[in-house]
């Protein structure tokens, strides 16, 4: 008889499959002990995962930081980014090589590579850990935040009053 199948937990699981850090071409499971998964983005060769207690996890490559660990070493398991625990993270956008996070009050931080300015930082340089893009604030309410390869796009829930009137681009 082989081992029992582990019991998987009604809700919360999540579920990898293909080509990861945490199983390789092996599908897999997880779940947290105390807490349950509410969303998650995959980049390149990293995830995100945001639980119902607002704790942001990152696993997998870190090449050029972008899990804001503060190190450039693969991470193979879910880890806490402890640096953003008092900030309760809502969601998470992970792109090639880099990592956006938006907050519940509104802040917007950014990790990882940088070459293309991707982090919104003003500069080309790259970061393992999380820093505030200081472009927004709370005049700007964001619904959504997406990464890509070398670029990142930001979403807001209505367009500022202040910016209908200086806009160059309407659309």
């Amino acid at each position: 008889m082989g081992e029992p199948e582990e019991v998987v937990p009604d809700s919360g699981a999540v579920f990898t499959f293909g080509k990861t850090k945490f199983a390789e071409n092996i599908p897999s499971k997880f779940w947290f002990k105390n807490d349950i998964p509410t969303y998650l983005a995959c980049g390149d060769e990293h995830t995100a995962i945001i639980t119902g207690n607002n704790k942001l996890y990152m696993f997998g490559s870190n090449n050029w930081g972008q899990l804001g660990l503060g190190s450039r070493s693969t991470v193979s398991k879910p880890t806490c980014v402890k640096a953003l625990k008092p900030e309760k993270v809502k969601f998470a956008a992970c792109g090639r090589n880099h990592t956006l996070v938006l907050t519940e009050g509104g802040k917007v931080y950014a990790a990882g590579g940088n070459n293309e300015g991707q982090l919104g930082l003003g500069d080309t340089e790259d970061r393992n850990t999380f820093h505030p893009i200081c472009f927004f604030t709370s005049q700007h309410q964001l619904k959504q935040l997406s990464a890509g390869s070398n670029t990142s796009a930001a979403l807001t829930a209505s367009f500022p009053q202040f910016l209908r009137a200086r806009s160059s681009r309407p659309f």
